[in-house]
């Protein structure tokens, strides 16, 4: 009887930056290298299908790590998805830990991702390539809707966030860069000034709130030490009426 597998999913990686780095330095200088253009285009062709399938994974329909085939699960961190033809199976709770953290998910992306995997496929030439690579990189999150949230290459390019938006803020242009790359070089820049503009508003408005907040609370503890303070004067008013009026009536009797 052949043994069952149990295989996690593997996931390809981010494109590493050294690579990109080399694809911008050679463009500025006139270089066209097809085949650099070429191992990062299809290797962020193979990072989006995964980001696709993983996506799917997470809605509800996740895949055999071996014939692609779909299988439905219900969330049951217990659900064993299982697949007769490869004689493999996996419990979902494992299957969702071996995409988590990895960047697969790409909220406010989908437009970008799928116009890249599109029009990538039909490219000819090695500059329409490269301008493809170009634009989606400068991508932001949400970008179509006006958000702003991140840059997309986040889960394209190897590094942290702000390790990607320096790097992107520090790639070799020269006078030789196409006049497209030159455009989204400034498209870029300006996204990510408006993000940082949002973001600076956004850390304002919170402190400002939370300033508000600490200031409501110590009107209301104010209030509550004033309240004490009245109810034991009028307390000790009281007790000194008491006292007093006591004295009257010995004093009478």
């Amino acid at each position: 009887m052949t043994q069952v597998r149990h295989d996690r999913p593997t996931w390809p990686g981010r494109i590493p930056r050294h690579k990109i780095a080399e694809l911008y330095k050679k463009e500025a200088l006139g270089i066209c290298d097809e085949v650099l253009i070429d191992d990062v285009g299809i290797g962020l062709l193979v990072r989006i299908e995964h980001i696709f399938r993983a996506r799917k994974a997470n809605s509800g329909l996740a895949s055999c790590p071996f014939c692609r085939r779909e299988i439905p699960h219900d969330f049951d961190p217990a659900f064993l998805l299982r697949c007769q033809a490869c004689n493999w199976e996996l419990v979902w709770a494992e299957y969702q830990k071996s995409f988590q953290g990895k960047h697969l998910i790409a909220s406010g992306m989908t437009a970008f991702l799928e116009e890249y995997v599109e029009k990538y496929r039909v490219a000819r030439s090695p500059q329409e390539k490269l301008i493809l690579i170009d634009t989606l990189i400068h991508r932001y999150h949400w970008e179509l809707e006006g958000g702003l949230t991140g840059p997309g290459a986040r889960d394209l390019i190897a590094g942290k966030t702000s390790e990607v938006i320096d790097f992107l803020n520090q790639l070799s242009y020269g006078s030789r860069s196409s006049p497209e790359i030159l455009s989204t070089r400034q498209e870029w820049l300006d996204k990510v000034r408006k993000s940082r503009e949002r973001h600076a508003s956004a850390v304002e408005e919170r402190e400002l709130k939370a300033a508000k907040k600490r200031q409501k609370a110590e009107d209301k503890k104010r209030r509550s030490i004033l309240k004490a303070e009245a109810r034991q004067a009028g307390r000790a008013k009281r007790s000194n009426s008491e006292r007093s009026n006591a004295g009257e009536v010995h004093d009478g009797t």
